[in-house]
């Protein structure tokens, strides 16, 4: 079919030909022009309906599911026989020597490491389980294992599931092209764009970036099976999926056609539940939320993916909702939303007397790990320089050179020490005076927090906060050493994660325990630095205005890329929860709280 442009160049040089034709020839020309018309115009219906036709069996939504790891899990069964401490978990056993209360047991082929001490004679031991890392880094997860005899005890791992199911949606463009979305509720991988051109060559795909132009993906594709084959290190088969059974695809599957309010259930977990109309939020507007989150076109670029929404107001949980196959006992990846918890840390450890304040020097800390007679402005940098991203180190993480930022600090193979490579660092300001955020100099705060308490910190963090809290079933990510990176990444359910708005409210008390005291609760969320965008953080939170009812509402937060948050509006005793999967897109993310917090439910506060 000529394209159109063609056609107006031939009719452009017929112009101004100075030509006189006579009127029956003139008719029959024009019934001439008529039939090549409706002849050309044929041809260009028969060759788009043929090009429709032989990319029609690619239509609609493809999905595949990888393994979910690791395999090491179930009942652990620990006895203790003389001088040896054995562990048994399904067909792996291992054997170490006694010391003291300190159980260290590890599987061989580093299969996994029971890392746990026993709280006294006849009593629980407990600890945590490492999965090991592979594609992801190692996770501590808890492990509490109770006595079932004289000298043996059993309880149950339960690692963190490796998931990663994969969505592919295939449109028609309106130019009759073929369009394609990749949606990964895990951890957000889209290949490299938000949307693909897709064309095919014998049986290979093509997904084309159509902003760059850019070839991105190549797969397989066997159109006699209806088989998409995809590889991430093992084989992924992407096959056709009913839009009923692709839960991780449509934010409610099946399909409701309206969402009924109804208060959440009571979890034992410590949180009381009620109506929100029962402490002075409208039930209409949070329902408005909830049908907004439902109503998403998941193959839209700018799709709001929000994995759950949880509100709370004075103490008491009155919305929980979760969408895309999330669900209440799922763990969340934070992101950097649990950089938060170094904060929480950082003030636990003082009110137990730990040597460590906001104006300890930071390589005071690391008296073996660090050189500062290259530049003495290191001696300046403060244990709270760390929590506020003002340390003056070579580190940005919004600046894809700089010597420090996360993902050069996480892929060197260097050095295994994360400390000594951030310590190393040149300094480019004088501390306390520039903003730059960086995970690696808020993980040095987790290592400060670590040598003042002389702990390992997931078992200080469980024992501190985790338990106080009624918090048991999460994962904190190591380092190489297997000490936790207070950068970003633990995964949390949820519900728990709300809790630490809660327990900041009500001045560091969760139920009645005394977790933090109310002096670091104030200090720590009031401002200490002003960030670049206008804004303030304070030692960890982050620090925002919102606006609603024609005024202004200060709030503070844990945030994460993608679109993890906790919003707390103490003027209004209110903390809010988003999970979501909008990794890399701010300007989506960003809307949670400056848009939906404000419209759906500070507006509807009284």
């Amino acid at each position: 079919m000529p394209e159109p442009h063609a056609e107006r160049r031939m009719t452009a040089r017929n112009a101004g030909t100075g030509l006189t034709i006579h009127p029956d020839a003139m008719r029959t020309h024009f019934v001439r022009i008529v039939a090549l018309i409706v002849a050309l115009a044929g041809a260009c219906l028969t060759r788009t309906a043929a090009a429709q036709t032989a990319g029609d069996d690619l239509v609609g939504l493809w999905s595949g599911d990888g393994a979910s790891g690791p395999a090491v899990r179930g009942i652990l069964t620990l006895e203790r026989g003389g001088a040896l401490w054995t562990m048994r978990i399904g067909a792996f056993a291992a054997s170490t020597r006694v010391t003291g209360d300190s159980i260290r047991v590890a599987l061989p082929g580093n299969r996994g490491e029971l890392r746990a001490h026993l709280e006294a004679v006849g009593q629980a031991v407990r600890g945590f389980w490492i999965q090991p890392a592979g594609n992801s880094p190692a996770y501590a997860t808890p492990v509490i294992l109770e006595p079932v005899g004289g000298h043996a005890w059993r309880g149950t791992v339960t690692p963190l599931d490796e998931r990663f199911s994969l969505y592919l949606m295939i449109q028609r463009s309106g130019d009759g092209s073929l369009k394609g979305v990749f949606r990964n509720p895990e951890f957000g991988w889209n290949g490299g764009a938000r949307s693909y051109r897709i064309t095919r060559d014998g049986d290979q795909l093509k997904f084309t970036d159509p902003r760059s132009g850019r070839v991105r993906l190549t797969q397989t594709y066997d159109s006699a099976q209806r088989v998409i084959r995809f590889d991430f290190g093992q084989p992924l088969p992407l096959t056709p999926r009913a839009t009923t059974n692709a839960v991780g695809f449509y934010p409610r599957t099946p399909a409701i056609a309206s969402y009924a309010y109804a208060a959440p259930l009571p979890a034992h977990d410590g949180w009381s539940t009620a109506r929100a109309a029962d402490v002075g939020l409208v039930e209409a507007q949070l329902v408005a939320l909830v049908q907004r989150i439902v109503a998403t076109d998941p193959a839209s670029d700018t799709a709001a993916l929000v994995h759950s929404v949880l509100v709370a107001r004075h103490g008491k949980l009155v919305l929980e909702e979760y969408f895309y196959g999330f669900t209440a006992e799922r763990p969340h990846d934070l992101r950097s939303g649990a950089k938060t918890f170094a904060s929480v840390l950082a003030g636990v450890a003082m009110d137990h007397g730990a040597p460590l304040s906001m104006e300890t020097s930071l390589y005071s800390m690391f008296p073996t790990e660090s050189d500062t007679r290259a530049d003495p402005r290191k001696l300046r940098i403060t244990v709270g320089h760390t929590l506020t991203h003002s340390t003056g180190l070579a580190c940005d993480d919004n600046d894809d050179n700089s010597p420090g930022n996360e993902d050069k600090l996480q892929s060197q193979p260097g050095q295994r020490d994360w400390y000594r490579y951030m310590l190393d660092l040149a300094m480019v300001h004088d501390p306390g005076t520039v903003y730059a955020y960086c995970s690696g100099t808020m993980n040095l705060a987790g290592g400060a927090i670590a040598r003042a308490t002389g702990t390992w910190l997931p078992d200080y963090f469980d024992r501190y906060v985790a338990r106080p809290l009624q918090i048991d079933h999460y994962a904190m990510n190591l380092m190489p050493t297997e000490q936790w990176y207070a950068g970003g990444g633990v995964y949390m359910r949820p519900r728990d994660l709300l809790k630490f708005g809660s327990l900041y409210l009500n001045g560091g008390l969760w139920n009645g325990t005394r977790v933090v005291s109310k002096a670091w609760v104030e200090r720590s969320t009031a401002q200490q630095m002003t960030t670049p965008t206008g804004g303030s953080d304070g030692y960890a939170w982050h620090r925002n205005v919102l606006h609603a009812n024609g005024r202004d509402y200060q709030e503070y937060e844990a945030n994460g890329n993608g679109g993890q948050f906790l919003i707390v509006v103490p003027e209004l005793d209110l903390a809010v929860v988003f999970t979501a999967g909008n990794y890399q897109q701010y300007g989506v993310w960003r809307k949670f709280r400056d848009e939906w917090v404000p419209r759906y439910v500070i507006e509807g506060a009284k």
